[in-house]
């Protein structure tokens, strides 16, 4: 029927090859955003879908890739990719602490990943990803009060073999090899495999070491589909993700506490500019992750509606090591940071079909999660002989310094959180007549969370008999066990109008909740517990398709309330983070997307938001600040220009993406965190039935943004820019079989 923002355009181009300018009309997306098959312009909620061939001809490989398409997401990372936040107009946190679960729920082909880092990896064989706007706590419960991102992976064709081959390599010696083979065995029997390897080296400068932020990961996927009678399909997947990078790496600016030690050493000084992508570490930033996931899912369809089970298991460790210091000096740094999880899930719904005034779906979900960081021996944190020094320096204290820190002082972390929830849940809509539909929607959620947690600073300095050193400020001792217990309803009610057959109005109400927990680190002072965070979302929308399905226009106005909003701020002394519930936050504004077809060789998508995002009660609104990644204006702009060449067609594809002024740090905001942002990405590229290549650019500009800002070391003034990737280019041919 129709399609939504920036996606279907693509698809359009991808329909014919030898003759594209009959392509006048835009192709109907089918999402699941409702977890049934449903057109996207008749599903009455907020959400930019990406198809196959967008995310193939945009060169989408990443998150980050999405974010450029969808203007209510933004996406940071900072010391490593399972500490990356994802928010949706303007809110949500990031998992620097295993105990902080996300705002933006993330599930790959319907299971809900814990930790959003899981997801983070190369996106391989992907047939739809969709970004769900406001709390989604109905259908998918806990931690999606914010929003969900869903990736949908391909499934195995049973029809006939197929697949392809990829190929790309670019500057920073960029290569990437994706694959994908399906087909079946037998009338009832069908397979697919894909998987991907990524190699680059890294871009950021050191001159003293590997450079910074290069990749050498790769991932696997397999499926089985088997349809053992007419009513019953199962489907068996089973993938394994690899990841061995430098990542994440900062360029900085230094004080002269840093600078004059470095001179007094006779080590390099670099240009004190955080922009420039140079930066000498004398620590490797490294990110080594291996995770497993299977999952089973069965449906069996009765005479009116369809029974699902969805079993999964996921497992992970990963180690990370990161030069907090970010010079050549040894000051503090992270090395083998280790942190593991398992997680099992089960659900089962009862679907009905579309047919009939009255549609419902109702179900149950149990999950079982386990996170750890460090263990027995575990003693990631090191304070390295210039600590004294700079300290001094920084400080003022001089030589005094050494009296709270002492070179060799650590920390050792052994640290359990075990999480068991379990909900029931139900959707209904009637359809009073052609024109009126209203849905109702309940989840009841019931969580069990303990935490074992032994953080133990050591230190020979002066001060620790008192309790007072430096590791024992910033990393407050505990060797105890805690618990807690929290139940809750979130729900949904929703009126939808057509108007016409083209056009949907709705209004909605609807409430999200995410967990509570125990920080693993907190320092002097700081909570340990922080509760539940809740969340109220109201919306006005209206999506609409115009001259003939030439020109598709959607539109939502939304307020959304958050309540004890959990905020993850930077330890004073400048080392670790720690969650509070500090305050209440609001988010209001306008989202609107567009699809268009002007003329038969051009397509056309955008986005546009206008945001109003504040912190309303609390200590973040008694000091004054201002919602990070929250720009009054944000946007995107897509165009495909089309052209028949050779028996095949030309493309040529730019991407524009903008953010207004907006801070990179939650609490620390001087002029240097804010910014604004513009990103351009190209491809031009010739296909045919089988073959497609193209040369590319991302970041054309080679614009010098800020993922995140870093507050200043207390006690050497440091203060972190961890970058956008500068100027990329490369070339992809692809071989369909």
């Amino acid at each position: 029927m129709r399609t939504n923002g920036p996606i279907a355009f693509l698809a359009l181009a991808l329909l014919g090859t030898s003759a594209p300018a009959q392509t006048s009309q835009l192709e109907e997306v089918i999402v699941t955003a409702t977890k049934r098959a449903e057109s996207l312009q008749d599903v009455p909620i907020s959400v930019n879908a990406l198809s196959e061939t967008t995310i193939q001809e945009a060169g989408v490989t990443d998150i980050g890739d999405v974010a450029a398409l969808v203007p209510s997401l933004t996406v940071s990372t900072n010391v490593n990719p399972f500490a990356t936040a994802l928010r949706i107009r303007g809110f949500g946190t990031s998992q620097n602490d295993p105990a902080l679960e996300a705002s933006v729920a993330f599930l790959v082909d319907g299971v809900y990943m814990g930790s959003s880092g899981l997801g983070m990896s190369d996106l391989t064989d992907i047939e739809r990803i969709e970004v769900l706007q406001g709390p989604q706590g109905t259908l998918y419960g806990k931690n999606s009060n914010a929003g969900a991102i869903s990736v949908t992976t391909k499934s195995p064709n049973l029809e006939e073999t197929e697949g392809f081959v990829e190929a790309s390599l670019g500057d920073y010696s960029l290569q990437r090899y994706v694959g994908s083979l399906t087909g079946p065995l037998t009338d009832s029997l069908a397979y697919s495999v894909a998987g991907s390897w990524h190699n680059r080296d890294g871009w950021l400068k050191n001159e003293v070491g590997d450079d910074l932020n290069a990749l050498d990961d790769w991932n696997a996927r397999g499926k089985l589909l088997w349809l053992p009678t007419d009513a019953l399909s199962i489907q068996l997947t089973a993938s394994h993700v690899d990841r061995d990078t430098s990542c994440c790496g900062a360029d900085a600016t230094q004080t002269a506490a840093v600078t004059d030690q470095l001179v007094a050493q006779g080590l390099p000084v670099l240009k004190n500019d955080a922009f420039d992508y140079k930066n000498n570490v004398d620590i490797e930033s490294n990110f080594d992750l291996t995770a497993d996931a299977v999952n089973i899912v069965l449906n069996y369809e009765l005479a009116q509606a369809t029974v699902t089970s969805l079993s999964a298991w996921n497992d992970y460790d990963y180690t990370t090591s990161t030069d907090a210091d970010r010079s050549q000096l040894a000051i503090l740094g992270l090395v083998d940071d280790k942190y593991t999880g398992e997680q099992y899930s089960q659900e089962l719904r009862l679907t009905s079909e579309l047919d009939g005034p009255l549609q419902y779906m109702v179900g149950a979900f149990y999950a079982y999660e386990e996170r750890t960081r460090g263990g027995p021996n575990r003693e990631p944190v090191v304070i390295g002989d210039d600590i004294i020094p700079v300290g001094g320096a920084q400080t003022g204290l001089g030589p005094g310094f050494a009296a709270i820190v002492q070179p060799g002082d650590t920390v050792l972390f052994n640290n359990k959180w075990e999480t068991e929830s379990f909900a029931v849940f139900g959707q209904s809509t009637y359809e009073f007549n052609e024109s009126w539909a209203a849905t109702l929607g309940l989840r009841y959620t019931t969580e069990d969370k303990d935490a074992d947690l032994l953080t133990q600073p050591f230190s020979t300095a002066a001060a620790a008999a008192a309790g007072s050193a430096l590791v024992q400020i910033a990393f407050a001792p505990v060797d105890d066990s805690f618990s807690r217990n929290s139940d809750g309803f979130t729900g949904l009610a929703n009126l939808t109008f057509f108007a016409t057959e083209e056009t949907m109005l709705f209004t909605s109400v609807s409430t999200g909740s995410k967990s509570g927990g125990f920080n693993g680190v907190a320092g002097e002072g700081a909570p340990r517990e922080f509760d539940d965070e809740d969340t109220t979302n109201y919306e006005l929308g209206v999506k609409s398709q115009l001259f003939d399905n030439r020109l598709q226009v959607n539109a939502t106005v939304f307020y959304t309330v958050f309540d004890d909003l959990q905020f993850l701020a930077q330890q004073p002394a400048g080392v670790g983070t720690f969650v509070s519930n500090a305050a209440k936050g609001s988010s209001a504004g306008v989202d609107l997307n567009f699809s268009a077809i002007p003329w038969e060789f051009l397509m056309l998508s955008g986005g546009l938001q206008y945001l109003d995002a504040k912190y309303t009660d609390g200590q973040l609104d008694e000091d004054g600040f201002d919602v990070p990644y929250a720009p009054d204006w944000s946007g995107n702009l897509s165009a495909t220009l089309l052209l028949p060449l050779a028996e095949g067609v030309t493309y040529l594809r730019a991407d524009y993406s903008f953010m207004s002024d907006y801070f990179t740090n939650p609490t620390y905001q001087v002029d240097s965190v804010e910014q604004d942002k513009n990103l351009l990405n190209l491809r031009l590229g010739w296909r045919n039935e089988t073959w497609d290549a193209a040369v590319w650019v991302k970041n054309a500009t080679d614009e010098s943004d800020s993922l995140l800002s870093a507050a200043p070391i207390a006690y050497s003034g440091t203060e972190a820019q961890f970058l956008e990737a500068p100027r990329t280019w490369g070339v992809t041919a692809r071989y369909s079989f």
